[in-house]
């Protein structure tokens, strides 16, 4: 079984996860062929079947608003969006090749109307956030990434639910709380419970937002450009940085 296969696998079981009713949370779309987040893409540059299996993961929040989505419907692909093309100049900079990611997010859903950024669930759902959360648990558990990139503050303050070795991240008001945290920035040898897993997890800006506002984590990194660093030290000594073939 190749790498779109076995994410097709993936799409079909999040097109399946039902958002929680009274919240405005649409279902999962899918389908997208080109370069694009999932589950509404395959989560790689190249989603072609001789793909290689990466060995980072990058795990965003949620994918977008259902306007958003219509609006790439026609190309079929986001590579030309501002979050996928920052994501790609800080792994190039970092010396990582972006066929060395798989770009997956912690729920699966669009949100309603034309709004990219804001509360995502109204309410707290554990059936619908046990049920994304096990999914991106399966993708862990297949991928075995040597290194896991968390995009944006909200998916830096919920990773100790899948990850409790990162509970000094949890529910951080601010980048000053985790970069000062007891584990800093980039927490090593992070064990996945349920999974065979131990990688480096890396606390990311979202992509989004991500060249405007650097300063905020020059505070505690004193350098031009502190993601690359981080990123580069997480990669450090490890095969994260070289896409992995299969069969």
């Amino acid at each position: 079984m190749n790498l779109l296969e076995v994410i097709l696998g993936w799409q079909m079981r999040a097109k399946n996860i039902k958002p929680p009713e009274d919240t405005g949370v649409l279902p999962a779309r899918g389908g997208l062929p080109g370069p694009a987040f999932f589950p509404e893409g395959f989560g790689l540059q190249h989603p072609t079947p001789d793909a290689p299996w990466p060995n980072i993961m990058a795990v965003g929040h949620n994918f977008g608003c259902e306007d958003y989505r219509d609006e790439i419907n026609a190309s079929g692909r986001e590579d030309d969006k501002a979050a996928w093309r920052n994501f790609r100049g800080l792994l190039t900079d970092a010396d990582v090749p972006i066929e060395s990611c798989f770009m997956t997010n912690w729920f699966v859903g669009l949100q309603p109307g034309s709004k990219q950024v804001g509360e995502f669930l109204s309410r707290p759902d554990s059936r619908y956030e046990r049920e994304c959360s096990e999914l991106l648990l399966e993708q862990i558990r297949t991928l075995n990434p040597h290194v896991i990139l968390s995009l944006g503050l909200a998916v830096v303050g919920r990773a100790h639910r899948i990850m409790p070795s990162l509970r000094p991240w949890a529910d951080a008001r601010n980048w000053s709380v985790i970069d000062s945290s007891s584990i800093g920035a980039v927490a090593y040898g992070v064990k996945v419970p349920g999974t065979d897993v131990m990688a480096n997890v890396v606390a990311l800006l979202h992509p989004s937002f991500s060249p405007s506002n650097q300063r905020h984590r020059r505070t505690a990194f004193p350098v031009k450009n502190p993601e690359v660093d981080m990123i580069k030290s997480a990669t450090a000594g490890t095969a994260a940085a070289k896409p992995k073939r299969r069969g």
